[in-house]
């Protein structure tokens, strides 16, 4: 029978109780047919599983793919992996530390798909996060129209495959804004579910929660940031051009105001990363830059996340990214 979905899983050394705990989450949903549901568990280069998949075979409605990599090479790659040898129409990812929502998360998916071919499929879901000032457990909930985030959805192959959307290789963090954010820019049809399907359990350990020693967050991986910006740019000039400049646009603002709340883990990297990009695309740089400065005071004047910020740093930001992207080839154009 012709698997509807495939629901990958990435770990690296997660406990087995831990691993077990979100295959019997899938394990127990209901009103569905299990023989339309592929899980595959990717070992992304973690201790060996005791009896390999047949530790898990006391999960009766599943029939588990297990996959390992000899080297952990982060979650992108191992999602990809995954996918490689997935036969699903849909792709669905999952954390190993996380669970489904509701017993009948997956229905919601399944009656969707029963009546109509979408390109994404996005729930809702929840996430469960500490509290910096107590140490306290609270939930956020996440509405289903974000389109940077892995969670509570399905991916259409033939999306995946028609615009050639691969996680890349070389991005430890931010790789789902990466993915995800290129399935949302060329997909056509979306459809929305009203209902929280999916609970992102806290783990300190996780790669998006970690704080290291030094007090360094993957927020301040703002290299990495820029590196994904890049290839996403790469990827919508390739299939979608016309939409270039507007995420140009987005870029140089978004970055302006990301530097002034996470400090670069690396300035040197950093600044590599965001040079590489912006003469990249530097043709873009003198259409736009009128644009890019009406993003930014407009951020400013809305108060966002941002105080303190006056025009004319945003200015003197201007000036300098100019320089990294034209260097002497705009006072050339302006003596002209």
């Amino acid at each position: 029978m012709q698997k509807t979905v495939s629901i990958i899983i990435p770990f690296h050394n997660e406990p087995i109780y831990t691993v077990f705990n979100v295959l019997t989450s899938i394990n127990n949903q209901i009103g569905i047919n299990f023989e339309k549901v592929e899980v595959i568990l990717v070992n992304d280069g973690g201790p060996e599983l005791p009896n390999g998949k047949d530790t898990f075979r006391l999960l009766k409605n599943l029939d588990v793919i297990y996959l390992r990599s000899s080297e952990g090479h982060g979650p992108g790659p191992a999602r990809q992996m995954g996918m490689d040898h997935a036969s699903g129409q849909y792709f669905m990812f999952m954390d190993a530390d996380d669970q489904f929502h509701i017993d009948g998360a997956l229905l919601d998916f399944f009656n969707v798909t029963d009546k109509k071919n979408y390109d994404i499929i996005a729930g809702k879901y929840v996430e469960q996060a500490k509290s910096i000032e107590n140490g306290n457990l609270f939930y956020v909930f996440h509405d289903n129209n974000e389109n940077y985030s892995i969670f509570s959805k399905w991916f259409n192959r033939d999306l995946i495959e028609r615009y050639h959307i691969r996680w890349a290789d070389d991005l430890k963090v931010f790789e789902d804004t990466y993915f995800v954010g290129l399935a949302y820019e060329f997909a056509t049809n979306i459809k929305q579910i009203d209902a929280y399907s999916y609970t992102w359990l806290y783990n300190s350990k996780s790669v998006g929660r970690r704080i290291d020693n030094s007090g360094i967050s993957f927020d301040d991986q703002l290299h990495i940031w820029s590196r994904g910006r890049r290839y996403f740019l790469e990827q919508v000039q390739e299939y979608k051009a016309a939409r270039v400049e507007d995420w140009f646009v987005d870029y140089v603002a978004d970055i302006y105001y990301r530097q002034k709340k996470f400090k670069p883990a690396n300035m040197e990297k950093f600044t590599e990363e965001h040079i590489h990009l912006l003469r990249e695309f530097s043709s873009y740089w003198l259409p736009a830059r009128v644009k890019i400065m009406q993003a930014i005071i407009s951020y400013n004047i809305k108060k966002t996340n941002y105080t303190g910020l006056s025009n004319d740093d945003a200015i003197k930001f201007l000036y300098d990214t100019e320089q990294y992207a034209l260097g002497n080839q705009f006072s050339e154009k302006e003596t002209k």
